[in-house]
């Protein structure tokens, strides 16, 4: 019988290890200080079906593994209970769905409409300021997994469950109808005014990808709109949206021919793209053509010239 092979990483058993966590079930937990940007590891699915199977779809799925990995998926969480069939609710509490679920579309993802089971990943519990990135590699079909920011030894390393961009009330009904948990996370904790500043801040930037989208014909508004995206998305520690609106910023600046400018923007949304889903990834290998040669971007010189900014 062929099975998957193992999740890889060069230094797994140095890098990380699943353990039970206080209050959170088990837990993925990094037994060094990680640098960010740093690869974890990366995990090819169990196996793959449309995002809303059957039962009977994941039961022929997991005759088709090994005695062990079909012991290993009925170890993993279940927030249904009985509401579901077990391998039903085993599927609906932890598959991921095949692509860049990180942040707004930048390049097609047709593998979105396939989804995964991942033996390792489902060990990662959630934060709404996720220290984790996930992307899905289409040439290796296999999840990567990196550091949003520097890790600490014994520090918990998590992704989020749920849209960050809603508010903490959204957010923890969600997680609590969909995976049956009461988030606990430092976002979800905040009280009073700071919840309410974080919700503000969170909810702006989720508008201002419509508002961006919009000043096409606006470049000076949309460079504006693009740098208070970004300064509250670093006070919201969420890194993983930055390299959609520096895109948008190098766009607006090739519009206009601005190639200085569009250089420096798209050079950032190179460097966001390393760290959130790898140099090798499509999207970092996008961005780095546009920053050898911004000029060959289809938008080049559409608009009248004009100098716009660069990056704070």
């Amino acid at each position: 019988m062929t099975s998957p092979p193992a999740a890889h990483t060069e230094e797994q058993g140095e890098t990380l290890l699943v353990q039970d966590v206080p209050g959170r079930g088990k837990g993925i937990v990094a037994v060094r200080s990680v640098k960010k940007g740093e690869f974890l590891f990366s995990e090819p699915p169990l196996f793959t079906l449309p995002p809303s199977p059957t039962n009977s779809n994941i039961l022929g799925a997991l005759s088709k593994c090994t005695r062990e990995q079909q012991r290993q998926y009925f170890t993993l969480a279940n927030s249904y209970g009985k509401q579901l069939l077990p391998a039903l609710a085993i599927w609906e509490t932890n598959f991921l769905l095949l692509g860049n679920g990180n942040s707004a579309k930048i390049i097609p993802q047709p593998a979105q409409d396939l989804a995964g089971i991942f033996l390792l990943a489902s060990r990662f519990n959630s934060s709404c300021t996720p220290n984790v990135s996930k992307s899905w590699d289409e040439l290796r079909s296999v999840m990567v997994f990196r550091t949003l920011r520097d890790i600490a030894e014994g520090e918990e390393l998590c992704f989020n469950y749920c849209d960050v961009l809603e508010t903490q009330q959204e957010r923890r009904r969600v997680l609590s109808s969909e995976f049956g948990f009461d988030c606990a996370c430092p976002a979800c904790c905040l009280q009073g005014d700071d919840a309410a500043e974080s919700d503000r801040r969170r909810i702006s930037v989720l508008r201002l990808f419509d508002e961006v989208g919009r000043c096409g014909n606006e470049p000076t508004l949309g460079i504006r709109k693009i740098k208070l995206a970004l300064q509250m998305l670093k006070e919201e520690s969420l890194i993983h949206y930055e390299a959609s609106f520096c895109y948008d910023a190098f766009q607006f600046c090739v519009l206009v021919s601005d190639f200085v400018n569009a250089k420096a923007w798209i050079r950032k949304a190179w460097e966001v793209s390393c760290i959130t889903s790898g140099p090798d990834s499509n999207a970092a290998r996008m961005f780095k053509v546009y920053w050898a040669n911004p000029r060959s971007h289809t938008l080049a010189a559409v608009l009248p010239k004009t100098t716009l900014s660069g990056p704070d």
